[in-house]
């Protein structure tokens, strides 16, 4: 009985430390599918909005209202504005996991995913 009292607290550490590993794999791979998936369509349509709703519908276990999204170029920008065809469309994501002991001081940890594809959209 003491040696399971002993060895108790590094069992669940480990359980712990493994369930958290999955999430972020988890994450990580729902953020890198959902960029790939806001590129692809940036590149077909060349329309922000279009993107961003591909992105939100990717990425469906996370939550999208804590993700943050940056389209490079912008919609205002030099090669997007005319012909962007042939121009890179670059999608990047960052989500702030939140950890379990936040509360003890450890920082949140922010998963990214990128994607970047060539605009094959003409005016």
């Amino acid at each position: 009985m003491v040696e399971f009292a002993l060895v108790l607290p590094f069992i669940l550490v480990l359980a712990l430390a493994i369930v958290e590993l999955a999430d972020a794999g988890v994450a990580r791979l729902a953020l890198a599918h959902a960029a790939a998936e806001g590129a692809r369509i940036g590149a077909l349509t060349n329309d922000d909005a279009l993107v961003r709703s591909a992105i939100d519908a990717a990425v469906a276990p996370l939550d999208p209202a804590s993700l943050e999204v940056r389209i490079a170029p912008a919609a205002g920008e030099a090669p997007r504005t005319a012909d962007p065809r042939g121009s890179l469309l670059r999608v990047e994501l960052a989500y702030p996991l939140p950890a379990p002991l936040a509360f003890a001081g450890l920082p949140r940890l922010v998963l990214r995913g990128s994607a970047a594809r060539l605009v094959e959209w003409t005016p």
